[in-house]
């Protein structure tokens, strides 16, 4: 008997919810996560992230004047980022996406911005690798290679994002959750250039 993405295994539901990603949203938010199936999706996230990123350093064109120990440093840094910083950065990150869908109208919970946020970069993530290797094989250059990978994945986690954050937070559109989404880069954005200015 087949069983339904709902209803599958993890892997399964995170490559079925490109299908439809605000209803694989609201299949999640029906599962009722726990805290600790959140934390589990930032984290495992973290980790498939950092897959890609790791592929960047170790195959990307300046990788072979690249010391073996400058590489296990390299990897150890991305990894211990990926499990904790990364984590961390999730939580601040679905506390704003939340204060800003509640700003427009939304009404989603703390716990429905939790887990859109940490179930649409879990989504993201294969996608993320993906833009990696194909960083790779077109770039010529470390620095091209990193930019490349990272807009493509900044892009695939935004329109990700978009949705379940709509979803999450019952907007009639995925645009009013891009909207969310583009506050929040903003904010970003004007972070680092009061850090650059510091």
């Amino acid at each position: 008997m087949e069983r339904s993405l709902r209803e599958g295994g993890l892997l399964w539901r995170m490559l079925g919810a490109w299908a439809d990603l605000r209803r694989a949203m609201r299949g999640e938010l029906d599962r009722q996560p726990t805290e600790g199936r959140l934390l589990f999706y930032a984290m495992l996230s973290g980790l498939i992230w950092s897959v890609g990123e790791l592929m960047l350093v170790r195959y990307s064109p300046a990788s072979a004047a690249l010391p073996e120990e400058e590489f296990l440093g390299n990897a150890a840094a991305i990894l211990g980022g990926a499990l904790f910083v990364r984590t961390l950065a999730l939580y601040l990150a679905a506390a704003v996406a939340h204060a800003i869908a509640r700003g427009l109208g939304g009404g989603g919970s703390w716990r429905d911005s939790r887990a859109a946020m940490f179930w649409a970069v879990l989504v993201a993530a294969p996608a993320m690798v993906a833009a990696a290797l194909l960083a790779l094989m077109l770039a010529d250059t470390p620095r091209s290679a990193g930019a490349i990978s990272d807009t493509l994945g900044s892009l695939a986690f935004a329109w990700v994002a978009a949705a379940c954050i709509a979803e999450a937070h019952g907007f009639a559109s995925t645009w009013r959750g891009l909207v969310v989404v583009v506050i929040m880069a903003a904010m970003v954005l004007a972070v680092i250039a009061v850090m650059a200015l510091l």
